[in-house]
């Protein structure tokens, strides 16, 4: 059950500070799209996510969008964001994990996942040994995404708890 608890639990993917992940040890980052980006019904990035984006990577980081959607969606996401992807990354198995670290040209160990599922993002990347940042989700509001999001809500609460301890964030 552990595995199913993020190390971080933000509000948006915005609250994520290249000197909180390079704090960590992290030099690349995994970025879910759909639900943590961009709602899923958005073809093309919101104008606030390239500064982010561009400012995790001034920061040295190496990014990398990873998602299990298909490579229309990600594809036109992406290039239009001017950033690298996986498509279909098969999450929440190692084969997509260690194939996204390969193409970071780094260890997992040195690359944190930024998502907004338990069953998917957090649980791929703690079996996997990165460091696990779940975000709330931008599509709640859609039935079966709120229903998930109620399995998942105990796992949430013990993840901030545990940051709150370590760290002291709030």
């Amino acid at each position: 059950m552990s595995k199913l608890i993020p190390d971080y639990v933000f509000d948006s993917i915005y609250d994520i500070t290249p000197a909180l992940l390079e704090s960590r040890g992290v030099r690349g980052v995994l970025i879910d799209l759909d639900g943590t980006m961009a709602s899923h019904k958005a073809a093309l990035p919101p104008e606030q996510l390239a500064p982010f984006i561009h400012g995790l990577q001034q920061a040295g980081l190496r990014v990398l969008v990873f998602s299990n959607n298909r490579e229309a969606r990600v594809g036109r996401f992406c290039r239009a964001l001017g950033v690298d992807f996986i498509c279909r990354a098969g999450k929440p198995f190692a084969a997509g994990f260690r194939r996204a670290a390969s193409q970071l040209g780094l260890p997992l160990k040195q690359i944190a996942v930024v998502g907004d599922q338990i069953f998917t993002d957090v649980f791929g990347g703690n079996r996997a040994g990165a460091l696990t940042c779940y975000v709330e989700t931008l599509d709640r509001r859609f039935f079966w995404i709120n229903v998930r999001y109620q399995l998942e809500r105990g796992f949430i609460a013990r993840g901030r708890r545990r940051m709150k301890e370590r760290d002291g964030h709030a």
